[in-house]
């Protein structure tokens, strides 16, 4: 196919302006009628165009011919179809390459020159050339002239349009009628008025060519009153489009109003979006199925419907445009919708839920079985209801309650209000619960971590694990025990028994905030480093001080400058250790205004290798006692009665 492409390509370089564009053929068939233009012409078949005059018939008695007019396809669209035509031919894309494209868009092109005849004239206009292209001699002005039938021109007009070669006209003579041999052009007119469309007929010698204002006529003519495309017809005639479709008037399409829709802003179905760390790593347990909104958050947006705007036919008739439809938005439950009715709001902090064409926001989150690798972890601005267990590895967080029907792994649960595990804790070491604002209630807490600003209730027992609570710890069950670990709270602590006869170690602390707690004793360790610090930054700057006073002169500038930073050191260290030891001071002050009566409550027996502390005193038992209350009383820790107990809040309520 590439040798076709370079015949074709050839064959356009040398073709001469002597050879006529059209010519009317007769043959036994099309393929017969093709193959004859193109010898007369002295084109490639791939170049012509045809109409056929008269279709060709075979009859028993008499065979008509077929009468075709071929005409030659214009430069710029001749090979417009070549991928098409390669189909035709067999040879599927190879047609196409590289030297096509440059052929396409070239970038070097002769210089060419046309003759036009308009009432006002004879014109000819002399086009430079691209690149290295050859530019338009005289000699083959001048045959163009005489090969359009003009036999009476200024040949100086010629000349000089030749020299210049600007591509503007340049009258060269007078106009003489030939009414027979003039361009024409056929109109249609779609049947929706929208379009018309015109074939324009090529001049025979000495015909006149159409003129654009021709063409806007004929039109008018038909009844074409808006619409025109002049720009497009121009560009049409100078291109010698003849016997091609060419759009001369369109009308104006209605523009129908788009319908309502509605915008959300927020998800409306749940799909898990995972996320990446910026190492590149995904968190599975992070699945984000959870939408959450809060109070005054916009949920959805309606965009209104709008007006369609009328279009015109090419008569100036009226065609009417469809108006958008309108649409409702919808208002759920938890949401507030605006004055005009456009945009939906959160009424509350919670979990966005999508049903039955409706937003609704829900205070509560339900899980229907295991928070695990089906769900992901859980964050709800809002209150989390958990019909089985957390499993391990994985995170519940809620701005109000967790209530969980199962048990808890090691998991991390962290809550502003209560949290209730009906199965209880077996944290195995990993677990972590924490409530800023409430209380937990489990049926037993096993080697884990709890943190809660209130109660800690549990039915039978807390085992090997690290509890503080801002109000009572109680284990009120049968065997309600506490078993090792570390139990810090601020009022009191009861239980049944306490430590174990295997004599466990147990740690119980009551009569201070936890909270103010850790944080002493958090600074206390940070007095110690700071402490150690000192020592040893002193000892270096003795040693430094000493070898400067022994040997001045070789007490290098590397040391000096050690020295000052040690000497700065030091004085930075001191400070500090100052501000730790006042903070520390301030915050002794302030557990001592707020420390409570702290109470330990043993409703059973307490075994040995048990140290009860309450404020700042502390009584470790070598013995078993029964049924005591352990208070605070001149510094020490005293032995009483045994107190009946209170009545317990109720799971998840609140103590007045």
């Amino acid at each position: 196919m590439d040798k076709l492409k370079q015949a074709l390509m050839e064959s356009d370089a040398q073709a001469v302006d002597l050879v006529k564009d059209k010519v009317e053929v007769v043959g036994g068939s099309i393929g017969t009628c093709l193959a004859r233009a193109a010898s007369y012409l002295g084109q490639d078949v791939a170049r012509l165009d045809y109409e056929i005059l008269e279709r060709g018939k075979a009859t028993l008695f008499k065979k008509t011919p077929y009468r075709l007019l071929v005409t030659i396809l214009p430069p710029e669209e001749r090979f417009a179809d070549l991928e098409e035509f390669s189909i035709k031919l067999g040879v599927g894309d190879r047609m196409l390459s590289e030297e096509l494209d440059q052929f396409v868009a070239p970038r070097h092109m002769d210089g060419r020159c046309l003759v036009r005849i308009y009432r006002s004239g004879v014109f000819i206009s002399v086009f430079p050339p691209l690149g290295q292209g050859l530019g338009v001699d005289l000699e083959t002005a001048l045959l163009k002239v005489q090969q359009s039938g003009i036999s009476n021109f200024n040949q100086g007009a010629v000349e000089k349009a030749v020299r210049g070669a600007t591509g503007e006209p340049v009258r060269i003579g007078d106009y003489t009628a030939r009414p027979e041999n003039d361009s024409s052009c056929k109109v249609e007119i779609s049947p929706d008025e929208m379009k018309a469309i015109v074939r324009i007929t090529a001049p025979k010698l000495g015909g006149r060519h159409l003129e654009v204002n021709d063409v806007v006529n004929a039109l008018k003519a038909h009844g074409v009153v808006i619409g025109f495309k002049e720009d497009f017809i121009r560009q049409a005639l100078i291109e010698d489009r003849y016997m091609q479709d060419i759009v001369a008037a369109e009308g104006v399409a209605p523009m129908h109003g788009p319908d309502a829709t509605i915008e959300y802003k927020v998800s409306i179905k749940k799909t898990a979006h995972l996320e990446q760390d910026d190492t590149g790593k995904v968190d599975f347990k992070n699945l984000n199925l959870v939408e959450n909104v809060v109070a005054g958050q916009i949920l959805a947006v309606k965009l209104p419907a709008k007006k369609g705007v009328a279009g015109r036919t090419l008569t100036n008739r009226i065609v009417l445009a469809r108006d958008g439809k309108d649409t409702e938005l919808r208002q759920g439950k938890g949401t507030i919708l605006s004055d005009d009715k456009t945009k939906l709001i959160a009424e509350i902090n919670g979990q966005v839920v999508y049903s039955n064409l409706k937003l609704s926001v829900e205070p509560v989150y339900r899980v229907v079985g295991d928070v695990g690798p089906k769900t992901g972890n859980i964050m709800f601005l809002g209150s989390v209801v958990i019909g089985g267990g957390v499993l391990d590895n994985y995170e519940v967080k809620a701005a109000g309650s967790v209530d969980v029907h199962g048990s808890v792994g090691k998991a991390r649960i962290e809550a502003e209000g209560d949290v209730i595990v009906k199965q209880g804790i077996l944290g195995r070491e990993g677990a972590f619960i924490e409530s800023t604002g409430g209380s937990v209630f489990a049926k037993f807490i096993q080697s884990a971590e709890v943190n809660v600003a209130e109660d800690v209730i549990v039915q039978e027992g807390i085992l090997h694990s690290k509890v503080e609570a801002g109000g009572k710890v109680v284990c009120n069950g049968r065997r309600a025990q506490i078993v090792g670990g570390v139990i810090r709270a601020k009022k009191e602590v009861r239980a049944r028994m306490i430590g174990s006869p295997a004599y466990t170690a147990t740690e119980i602390t009551v009569g201070t905030d936890p909270r103010v707690l850790k944080q002493h004793e958090e600074l206390k360790a940070l007095q110690k480093d700071t402490e150690e610090k000192l020592s040893r930054t002193k000892k270096s700057l003795v040693t430094l001080q000493a070898r400067q006073k022994a040997d001045p002169e070789n007490f290098a500038p590397a040391q000096l400058e050690q020295l000052q930073k040690n000497e700065d050191a030091v004085s930075k260290l001191a400070a500090r250790s100052k501000e730790i030891t006042e903070e520390m001071a301030k915050l002794d002050e302030y557990m001592n205004q707020l420390s409570a009566q702290g109470k330990v409550h043993i409703e059973k027996e307490v075994f040995p290798n048990v140290t009860v502390s309450i404020r700042n005193a502390a009584q470790s038992f070598s013995d078993t006692y029964r049924a005591v209350t352990l208070t605070f009383e001149n510094g020490v820790v005293k032995f009483n009665k045994l107190e009946k107990a209170e009545e317990l809040p109720a799971r998840g309520g609140r103590r007045k």
